[in-house]
């Protein structure tokens, strides 16, 4: 395995077999743990908590990771990613193509949304958002209007992903910081450059610049002291990738990638797809 300083990571799981598990790294070794047993998708830590959203509930879950409140989501908004901003939680509404804001302080209410397509359906899959210095950064599948995300993959139009950046003191949007990439997912900004996954072609960029590419769906990415964790998943629609990839490694779990040495470990993670990763 790749040598990393002791640290743990929370990797949540979505769809079949999701969950949250904490994997500990220590002496050259690793250990993991299953911390919930329902579908988990972001993940992102408020003081000394953490918040955790499945695709109809948010959780807040203290540094013990045990669940101390529970806000369930009456309608059905595809909930998926999650950064905060002061006492608020950003959170990602797939369904309605907007980022709703939740009220950490206040029984987690919705108070407010961003709004990025007219439409009260899945056009632009927005799935990611992350939060720095008064800007958010987020990720979809598509930036139209014209058609549903369902209607536009059985088209195989797969590369009109894009990630936005937001102004959150102005409210509005400041640029297309990339387009044309093929279902980008999991945003970070680290030492001030952009990182994120390309995850339908196996990739993780910095900026345009291609930096890692595994062997399968790459979704879940975090970094510490050079050390960058990815996600992998069983991949979906093999026969479509195969068009492109002479191999695919079907299996689920993290990639330990060391951005010096551009040495890998890969480690198994017992699930099926995984969501977000975060070190703590």
């Amino acid at each position: 395995m790749i040598e990393i300083k002791e640290c743990q990571l929370l990797i949540t799981c979505c769809n079949q077999d999701g969950g949250l598990y904490i994997v500990s790294f220590k002496d050259g070794t690793h250990s993991s743990e299953k911390i919930l047993n329902i579908e988990c998708r972001g993940i992102a830590k408020y003081k000394d908590y953490f918040i955790v959203v499945s695709t109809n509930e948010i959780l807040i879950l203290n540094e013990k990771l045990d669940v101390i409140q529970t806000k369930k989501i009456s309608e059905m908004l595809d909930l998926h990613g999650v950064a905060i901003y002061k006492d608020y939680a950003f959170i990602v509404e797939t369904a309605k193509n907007s980022i709703g804001i939740y009220d950490l302080k206040k029984n987690i209410d919705r108070v407010d949304a961003i709004k990025l397509s007219p439409e009260n359906h899945d056009t632009c899959h927005i799935n990611d958002i992350f939060i720095q210095n008064d800007k958010a950064y987020i990720s979809m599948f598509s930036y139209t209007n014209e058609s549903s995300f369902l209607s536009k993959m059985s088209k195989n139009s797969n590369t009109e992903g894009v990630i936005l950046e937001y102004s959150l003191l102005d409210n509005t949007t400041v640029r297309i910081m990339q387009n044309n990439l093929f279902q980008p997912h999991s945003l970070k900004i680290y030492k001030e450059e952009l990182y994120y996954c390309t995850s339908a072609k196996f990739l993780v960029q910095k900026d345009e610049e291609i930096i890692f590419k595994g062997l399968g769906y790459l979704r879940g990415l975090d970094i510490k002291n050079e050390i960058m964790f990815i996600g992998q998943s069983e991949s979906r629609h093999v026969d479509r990738l195969l068009k492109e990839q002479n191999n695919i490694l079907f299996d689920c779990g993290i990639y330990i990638h060391n951005m010096f040495s551009k040495m890998s470990s890969f480690i198994h993670v017992p699930s099926r797809e995984i969501y977000q990763i975060l070190v703590i």
